[in-house]
């Protein structure tokens, strides 16, 4: 055989072998397995939490894990499962949870300034002294969310589902001043806030184009500069219930009884 040959069949051999690995080779996988997780929460105190910053954490089932004050600043949660856990207190600056299921789980205090939520499963979740500040929240799923006393401002939540969401003022808090939900300058375009409980939040500036509201309780909900373009107002009461409604834009284009 000579050594032409040789050469044109090795090379052969190592194209199959590259293409074995390539297709048998997981497509992603995460920095660290369920139980790495576990072992670093396990071994937190309440003077050093746990840190999972910047890790990948997609799609690892922690479904009622308890991440009380974790550090999980730029962390990729990206299809996580979260169902139930709790993250109270629980620092997601600039984390990435799309298509992440945080059913059910425990938001309290949460920071999540700039993380992206888009099409993050919400629902029936408690959100209480929360900050979405600037958080994408696109087709996220909010509905039913329980005690959403947080703060949205310039968040982008377009065709987000909101529907029955507890989103009043807490008016047990008044010593500490009024407690509502903010937001101020969000984007708000098609989403769906059918029955949601909006009593004293602040929609100042906000963009509600093309938004439901059906039957959502608005009493002395603050809309002064909000772009009421197209907005679905049917069965709210009537408009006197809304704070500042003079002051919003597009109101003659905004759908009422």
């Amino acid at each position: 055989m000579s050594a032409t040959v040789r050469l044109v069949r090795s090379r052969a051999r190592l194209r199959w072998l590259v293409a074995v690995v390539l297709v048998s080779a997981p497509a992603h996988a995460a920095d660290l397995t369920k139980q790495q997780v576990l072992d670093i929460i396990g071994a937190a105190t309440e003077l050093a939490p746990a840190d999972l910053s910047g890790k990948d954490l997609s799609s690892l089932d922690l479904s009622g894990v308890d991440l009380k004050r974790a550090k999980l600043r730029g962390t990729n949660l990206s299809g996580a499962n979260l169902a139930g856990a709790n993250l109270f207190g629980t620092v997601l600056t600039g984390a990435t949870l799309r298509d992440a299921d945080l059913s059910g789980a425990n938001l309290d205090i949460a920071l999540l300034d700039g993380a992206d939520l888009s099409r993050a499963n919400l629902s029936k979740a408690s959100i209480f002294g929360v900050l979405f500040t600037n958080a994408k929240l696109v087709e996220a799923n909010l509905s039913g969310a329980r005690r959403v006393i947080a703060n949205f401002t310039n968040a982008n939540l377009t065709r987000a589902n909101l529907a029955n969401a507890d989103m009043a003022a807490d008016m047990r808090n008044q010593p500490m001043g009024l407690m509502r939900v903010f937001f101020t300058s969000a984007n708000l375009t098609g989403a769906n806030l059918r029955g949601a409980n909006l009593a004293r939040a602040d929609l100042s500036f906000a963009n509600l184009s093309n938004a439901d509201l059906t039957g959502a309780d608005v009493f002395s909900a603050d809309v002064s500069g909000a772009d009421l373009n197209g907005t679905i107002m049917r069965g709210i009461g009537g408009r006197e219930r809304l704070k500042n409604l003079g002051h919003a834009k597009n109101v003659d284009r905004a759908i009422f009884d």
